[in-house]
């Protein structure tokens, strides 16, 4: 998609950037798996977190503009970019940073169905679930609303709470390892849309998909997983959508909803084939939990519903209107969703061939769900980092760093309202300045070229 290539396919080597280039990110990976080493603290956690992130990140990303502009670097270089992401989530690993407490929700997801029930069912706070509590059932985020997972995540809590149903650290390595698989993933499409492999590494050591998995052991990273997958099945195909590509981005919606943006985008690509598979890949998928009917949705409903954390749009919207209407937070709901699927209808009318069409506006819709809708939490940003090796855009590389911060900073000033305000402002917008910058700007290029051309 036009749009969003911002980037020259090469870029110019300044020759002693070339011969500095390889010590440059050997020295910047090690300092950024250190910092990630010492992100948790003896006495409180938030402080010494932050500091952590903001080192790492800043390594990251001058390593990743080292990458960025030298061209033709060693084939070594590749092979460090890989070994140097899987050293900085096994840095991670060893973190032991309260992030989320998700996963004490996964274990207890996967102990109902372990035990024969519908866990989309009962909430944990049930009667009916009452000989299923142990010690961790006090952790549980929001006892009182049913699961809003979806069925490819459940199948796999299931599967977790069946090796070790009371610690979720085997969230944290498997999650972790699906990380690794999406780097993994990212240098074969890079290669398909013949990008040098070693731009993987604004995906491979950013902060914030190493974190929000291998500590906050949250489930987008499979999600994002098999939305990848879909993308390189595509890509094997001449960036055709088949069969097995449908049936991956309906696993990857039925492990975390965000994926469902994409599907405008796959049947314009495979026409009404992709639907079909897409939606026999659902119907199996959801079958086995089918016997509650609504209540399947009943959860992801009463989330939708309530919960805002961290937004920009949205917060305004529902925040001006609150004076005039007790419907305000409703209003808001429906004005960002219709925005946000009109934003995928313009995106689908503009189909381009190619493979990074296809990627590009399905990266561009979930970048626009993440800015205009609400929750905007920090994990959820994980799905459109994978953008950054293609088009490097300066506001989202920012975002990758203030959405954490802005989030995790608030634990400093605990129940301080202005305070959480006050770090919204000072997140989004240098961020909003950068991408309506940049946006300018590539218009402004486009006239330019334009009239070059006439003149």
């Amino acid at each position: 998609m036009r749009r969003l290539e911002v980037e020259p396919t090469t870029s110019v080597q300044p020759g002693p950037l070339r011969r500095i280039a390889p010590a440059a990110l050997v020295i910047l990976g090690l300092a950024a798996a250190a910092a990630l080493w010492t992100s948790g603290g003896k006495s409180g956690w938030a402080s010494p977190f932050l500091r952590a992130y903001v080192a790492a990140w800043c390594c990251y990303f001058l390593a990743a503009v080292v990458v960025t502009r030298a061209a033709r670097l060693p084939r070594w270089v590749l092979w460090w970019i890989v070994i140097a992401a899987l050293g900085l989530r096994i840095a991670a690993l060893e973190t032991r940073v309260p992030l989320t407490t998700d996963y004490w929700r996964y274990l207890w997801d996967g102990r109902v169905a372990k035990s024969g029930i519908n866990p989309y069912l009962y909430p944990p706070d049930a009667p009916e679930l009452r000989h299923l509590r142990d010690q961790n059932w006090r952790r549980i985020w929001a006892k009182h609303i049913p699961t809003l997972y979806p069925p490819t995540a459940e199948a796999l809590f299931a599967g977790v709470a069946r090796l070790r149903p009371s610690d979720p650290e085997l969230f944290r390595w498997v999650f972790t390892a699906v990380d690794v698989g999406c780097v993994l993933l990212l240098i074969a499409l890079l290669r398909r849309t013949q990008r040098p492999p070693e731009r993987v590494i604004w995906y491979a050591w950013c902060p914030l998909p190493i974190t929000e998995t291998a500590i906050g052991a949250h489930v987008d990273g499979l999600g994002l997983f098999l939305l990848l997958l879909a993308f390189q099945l595509a890509a094997r195909r001449g960036s055709r959508v088949g069969p097995l590509s449908s049936v991956s981005l309906a696993a990857a919606v039925l492990a975390k909803g965000f994926a469902l943006l994409a599907l405008p985008f796959f049947v314009k690509r495979g026409g009404w084939k992709s639907l079909v598979w897409f939606s026999a890949t659902c119907a199996v998928l959801l079958a086995p939990f089918a016997g509650v009917g609504p209540r399947l949705f009943g959860g992801l409903t009463q989330y939708l519903a309530h919960w805002e954390t961290n937004s920009s749009v949205f917060l305004l919207i529902s925040q001006n209107l609150s004076p005039v209407t007790e419907y305000h937070f409703a209003i808001a709901r429906v004005v960002t969703t219709a925005a946000v699927l009109a934003f995928v209808v313009w995106l689908a009318r503009r189909q381009k061939p190619g493979m990074e069409w296809l990627m590009g506006a399905t990266f561009a819709a979930l970048a626009a769900q993440l800015l205009v809708s609400a929750p905007t939490m920090p994990w959820y940003a994980t799905w459109t980092t994978p953008l950054l090796c293609w088009w490097a855009i300066p506001g989202w590389v920012l975002f990758t760093l203030t959405l954490s911060l802005q989030y995790y900073a608030r634990w400093l000033w605990p129940g301080d309202t202005a305070a959480h305000y006050a770090l919204l402002w000072l997140g989004y917008t240098p961020v909003y300045a950068l991408l309506i910058g940049h946006y300018a700007y590539w218009r402004l290029s486009l006239r330019r070229s334009a009239t070059s051309r006439t003149a």
